[in-house]
């Protein structure tokens, strides 16, 4: 074949099944690949390694071209064309089929040798190579487009890596594992660019990112009056370097972390609630920079959104899509979103070249348990290996993680913002359930919050003090919208009165009260309680102002580990818990020698070896993204609709039906379906008999009692202690 007959055939047939052209398809990809080098061209460059000769680095551009000029090259293969209903083309009978990406590396036509072999292997594996047909591949290029040999035979006998280490590395006698690293970065990036290309909602592979977001963060101080913090000057003084930054609850952590993502970043928080908040935050300080990006992102952009309102839904979900495609410049998501490439499944190096050159600010690291808190640390692992950035912020550090930081070559600084104790603490070596006369007492004159650590207990609490106000995971999501904005509006005013909560007020509620009553928890979960009360400082405690109940607590072993609970029982203590003590008891409970032969630290140990094994292969045992991203997700849980909502919900799957077709009016019944919804534990789901609402939706009708004051009661035999704060 004629490369002239070869460049029409690209003009003439089809990528898409929309009928767009190879040629208009390819041309996209490297109008991206102009917009990837322009806006984070020196970031990315950066990364290549130096270990490699110079010609090789300086070609890493060119070589990522070629990959985007070839890859979709076997899609002139009548079989494809008939497949995407391209009816101008006659299919050759008896032709077998043949994966496009398996024809491509053929036509690649390009004389520096080692650069042709690594753009032909970048090529045939831009989609997933499983059992290769070598004959059915050898007949189609013989008998379609004439070629008498197969100039690729070898290559597709070989797995990917195999090929790259025995027939690139050693061939050129370059070193493995930098070779390795620059052959990753090509395919990352050019999956990237392909799948932007390919998106029918939003083609841009990034969008024009702010010079700094620090300009952004500067403008905030001043329309607030505000001067930067000495940890906040920190964090901008040293924004090249990794960095694990310890501060108080309400330090201003968020706003340093702002500081730290400078033109690209992902701000990760453990919980969709969390980062919904930090959205928000971000969305005022950036505008549209800021893009939103979880499992349940859409929906919660659509929500009283006045552009919806207004009749800009489109604007809405090309923002959406463009978070989607990681194409916003700042990113508020969840940790499943991005840092499963530490699973490294087939095409993962899409997410692990993003995350390299974009920062990573990781949020709230104590909030994860301990098998997915090694996840992250693993990935974090690899970020600093390879030259990525990212700044760790928390209230409350596990201490055993200091040393692997050290080895990573973090930074780590503690910075005590409170000039004086927040919290005077009274230990009460009692039952919560028996201190109901003090808690309604104080109630008469003064905001009282009390938090415990199941749902159980707070729904036993409530049944005991009547004027108490109750939140916890299994209201409805329209109640429960309602209850949290109540419970806001009455912490951030003066009053009096009393809400009974659970660990929920940890991750999601800035609230200010002026007594706590808790049941004991773990330190870190402790403190982060603590930070719900006297939050500024500014009120008295020469009284106890927190009060901590120490027997039968509730959720010990199904919520909380049994030995950490223990652990923090033996080293609290009474009075004046300033942040110097708060820091000293994460300590001595989360220290190595503390957590010596526990389960909690066997977990963490037995995940983060599991991770460094598929480090040490080519593959992991995961095959996809979407079995890593369950790995992140809070897979034991069940969405679930109260059967007493069945009639106003039937209404609503009638018209999510028929508005088929339009994402807006969809999107917009969906929401309103979700309203009627709650998360349960899976275990507790199965004893229910849940029936599915609807066969493409996967929330369940539920037996059960439900009043708007109390949520959801579980029968006792069903009832579980564990709490579903997401």
């Amino acid at each position: 074949m004629t490369k002239e007959k070869l460049q029409n055939l690209l003009k003439e047939l089809w990528a898409k099944d929309d009928g767009t052209t190879i040629r208009e398809h390819t041309d996209k990809l490297l109008e991206n690949l102009e917009k990837l080098k322009k806006h984070y061209g020196k970031e990315i460059e950066k990364l290549i390694p130096t270990d490699l000769p110079k010609e090789l680095r300086e070609k890493f551009w060119e070589t990522l071209r070629l990959a985007c000029e070839y890859h979709d090259y076997g899609k002139i293969h009548c079989k494809f064309q008939e497949s995407v209903g391209n009816k101008n083309i006659k299919s050759i009978k008896g032709l077998p089929e043949v994966k496009h990406n398996l024809l491509s590396p053929a036509f690649v036509d390009v004389e520096d040798e080692l650069i042709k072999k690594i753009v032909r292997l970048l090529v045939l594996h831009h989609h997933s190579v499983e059992e290769v047909p070598v004959e059915s591949v050898e007949r189609v290029l013989k008998e379609e487009f004439g070629f008498q040999k197969n100039p690729i035979t070898f290559m597709l006998k070989k797995g990917e890596y195999e090929y790259l280490k025995e027939d690139v590395a050693k061939v050129f006698c370059l070193p493995e594992e930098k070779l390795i690293q620059y052959y990753r970065l090509l395919k990352g990036l050019l999956l990237r660019i392909d799948h932007a290309s390919s998106s029918k909602q939003a083609q841009e592979v990034e969008e024009i990112p702010p010079d700094d977001t620090l300009n952004f963060v500067d403008e905030f101080f001043k329309r607030e009056k505000k001067c930067p913090n000495k940890m906040q000057v920190f964090v901008k003084e040293n924004r090249d370097k990794n960095l694990v930054i310890i501060a108080p609850t309400g330090s201003g952590k968020t706003e340093a972390g702002f500081i730290y993502l400078q033109k690209k970043g992902f701000f990760m928080l453990p919980y969709r609630v969390s980062a919904n908040s930090i959205y928000m935050r971000a969305e005022a300080i950036f505008g549209n920079y800021a893009g939103l990006l979880h499992s349940s992102a859409l929906n919660f952009i659509v929500q009283d959104r006045e552009d919806i309102q207004n009749n800009k839904g489109d604007t809405i979900f090309l923002n959406y899509f463009l978070s989607r495609n990681f194409a916003k410049p700042i990113i508020i998501s969840t940790p499943d979103q991005l840092m499963h490439f530490v699973f490294r499944y087939k095409g993962f190096e899409k997410y692990y070249a993003t995350a390299l050159y974009s920062r990573f600010v990781i949020d709230e690291l104590q909030s994860y348990d301990p098998i997915t808190l090694a996840f992250i640390v693993k990935g974090l692992e690899v970020l600093a290996q390879n030259s990525g950035k990212f700044l760790v912020m928390t209230a409350t550090f596990p201490e055993f993680l200091r040393e692997t930081f050290k080895t990573m070559g973090v930074e780590c600084r503690t910075f005590n913002t409170q000039e004086k104790p927040h919290h005077h603490v009274k230990v009460i070596d009692d039952s919560i359930d028996n201190c109901i006369e003090k808690i309604a007492e104080l109630s008469q004159r003064a905001k009282v919050l009390v938090v415990v650590n199941t749902v159980k207990k707070a729904i036993e609490l409530k049944e005991k003090l009547e004027n108490a106000k109750l939140l916890h995971s299994r209201f409805i999501l329209k109640d429960r919208n309602e209850k949290e904005k109540e419970i806001k509006e009455f912490f951030d005013k003066e009053g009096k009165g009393l809400w009974i909560t659970t660990q929920l007020a940890e991750v999601s509620l800035d609230l200010d009260a002026d007594y706590l009553f808790t049941e004991l928890s773990t330190a870190d979960s402790l403190i982060q309680r603590m930070g719900r009360c006297n939050r500024k400082g500014e009120k008295q405690t020469d009284k106890p102002n927190v009060f901590v109940f120490t027997k039968d607590c509730s959720g010990i072993g199904p919520v909380y580990y049994k030995h950490i609970h223990e652990s923090t029982l033996k080293n609290i203590k009474e009075g004046h818990w300033d942040w110097t003590f708060k820091w000293e008891l994460m300590e001595k409970v989360y220290s190595k020698s503390a957590l010596e032969n526990t389960k909690y630290l066997e977990n963490f140990n037995k995940a983060k070896m599991y991770i460094e094994n598929l480090w040490e292969g080519a593959y992991g045992l995961i095959r996809n993204k979407s079995e890593a991203q369950e790995l992140f997700r809070d897979i034991y849980s069940v969405q679930v609709i109260p059967k007493s909502f069945e009639k106003d919900v039937e209404k609503l799957i009638q018209d999510w039906e028929k508005a088929k077709g339009n994402l807006l009016e969809r999107t917009k019944f969906f929401n309103q379906i979700l309203e009627y919804s709650f998360s349960l534990p899976k275990w507790s789901f199965r004893k229910l008999n849940g029936q599915k609402i609807h066969k493409n939706l996967d929330i369940y009708y539920v037996d059960g009692e439900y009043n708007k004051d109390i949520g959801f009661v579980l029968q006792p035999t069903v009832d579980t202690e564990l709490e579903n704060i997401i």
